[in-house]
């Protein structure tokens, strides 16, 4: 009987010693995206598009749950405290205003950036028989006496909408401590009450004001983008009518908690650009009004620290 020498065996032992479980692969089981807003929203429907591209990128189901609860502050507090591990997502939007005004507790520093990937212009909407017929007369009428005028803020001072105008009236070197910004029950009903004399500007998406402004009852002055929108080519943007090179208004990205590994957050990148740059998903957006807009991962984190800065900068002037 043959022995096995002493070199051979050590050889042999290490061969096997190096063989254990298989390590599994990211994702091995379904994916839930966090929507911080009510179903049949715009955060809704475009998280739903980003779902369905996920899923054939990743090969596991990307189920979107939606927690629009206080106004989204519930769906962003899930994502923030989440278990870092790829398997809690969440499509957010702007919401640095949120610590400053006291109602959530969540900063950009608690969630892991993975891209960018939609940008909805705001627009500056009157109603058609106001005095100002372009933006420059709006803007240094408001100047000159801003507490003479009525600014509808929507669903809340602290919203989209009314922080991309407030953004605007900065950088005219409006004195914000004087403008009168009303809160109301959203764009819509705003819009409305506009339209019967109740405010002079109302701040939202042209869309939102699209049938109004094609039945003649509002004036779409300007819109917040760096191009017209195909939807409403008659409406200028503030570089043409203003010179100011400003891009205001809605976006949407994706993002973890803070701590995501290294290599998941990698593989979600990757992911992602493979959804936006699909011209399924960008046709689909595209359908329902959504406008596209990329920023990978270091570029989004950079926007969404300089937003927060920003953002927080207006709330205290504002006194919101």
């Amino acid at each position: 009987m043959k022995t096995i020498g002493f070199g051979v065996g050590m050889l042999l032992a290490a061969s096997f010693s190096v063989v254990g479980p298989a390590v599994a692969q990211y994702p091995e089981r379904p994916i839930t995206l966090i929507a911080p807003a009510g179903a049949g929203g715009g955060t809704d429907a475009t998280a739903r598009l980003l779902a369905i591209g996920l899923e054939r990128e990743l090969g596991q189901p990307v189920n979107v749950v939606n927690q629009g609860q206080g106004g989204g502050v519930v769906g962003f507090t899930s994502i923030v405290t989440a278990e870092p591990d790829g398997y809690t997502l969440g499509v957010i939007y702007n919401f640095a205003h949120y610590s400053p005004m006291g109602q959530g507790d969540f900063d950009a520093e608690d969630m892991t950036p993975i891209g960018q990937f939609n940008f909805d212009p705001a627009g500056f909407h009157v109603r058609t028989d106001s005095e100002w017929t372009d933006i420059n007369q709006a803007l240094d009428a408001i100047k000159a006496d801003p507490a003479a005028y009525d600014i509808a803020c929507g669903g809340g001072c602290g919203g989209s909408w009314p922080l991309a105008f407030a953004s605007l009236l900065d950088a005219y070197e409006v004195d914000l401590s004087q403008v009168r910004m009303i809160s109301g029950q959203g764009a819509a009903a705003a819009l409305q009450e506009m339209v019967a004399g109740g405010f002079d500007v109302v701040p939202s998406s042209v869309p939102e004001a699209g049938s109004l402004i094609e039945s003649g009852l509002v004036r779409g002055l300007a819109v917040f983008g760096t191009e017209r929108l195909a939807a409403f080519p008659d409406i200028p943007t503030l570089e043409e009518e203003t010179g100011m090179v400003l891009e205001l208004g809605a976006w949407r990205g994706l993002v973890g908690p803070a701590g995501l590994p290294d290599d998941v957050t990698e593989q979600l990148k990757a992911a992602l650009e493979a959804v936006y740059n699909d011209p399924e998903f960008q046709s689909a957006m595209t359908e329902r009004g959504f406008g596209l807009r990329w920023r990978d991962a270091d570029e989004f984190g950079e926007f969404m620290a300089e937003e927060e800065t920003s953002v927080r900068e207006l709330v205290r002037v504002l006194g919101l």
